[in-house]
């Protein structure tokens, strides 16, 4: 749905497979505010919508968050117990 500049992305919502809504909860929007973009809204809006369908680490098929940003926030809850002045892992596949 756009909001002027703005607009809002359900990204869970009712599966026709299922004939209902399977969750246990009202689903959240995403806000998405394009930050001086040339590329229609509707057109960001369909790529973080795809983006929330490829975690295949889960067998839930409709993520509330895309994958870039959930992974982010995964790596950053393993991060906060690393010592200060200890070497992390650059690895991607550690934090996984």
């Amino acid at each position: 749905m756009q909001l002027g500049p703005n607009g809002v992305l359900y990204t869970r919502g009712s599966v026709p497979y299922y004939g209902t809504y399977p969750g246990a909860r009202v689903p959240r929007p995403l806000n998405l505010r394009p930050h001086e973009c040339e590329t229609p809204l509707h057109a960001l809006a369909t790529e973080v919508l795809s983006l929330t369908k490829m975690n295949w680490n889960s067998t839930q098929f409709d993520q509330a968050l895309p994958i870039p940003i959930r992974a982010a926030r995964q790596v950053g809850r393993v991060l906060k117990h690393v010592s200060y002045g200890e070497r992390e892992q650059t690895d991607y596949p550690y934090y996984m």
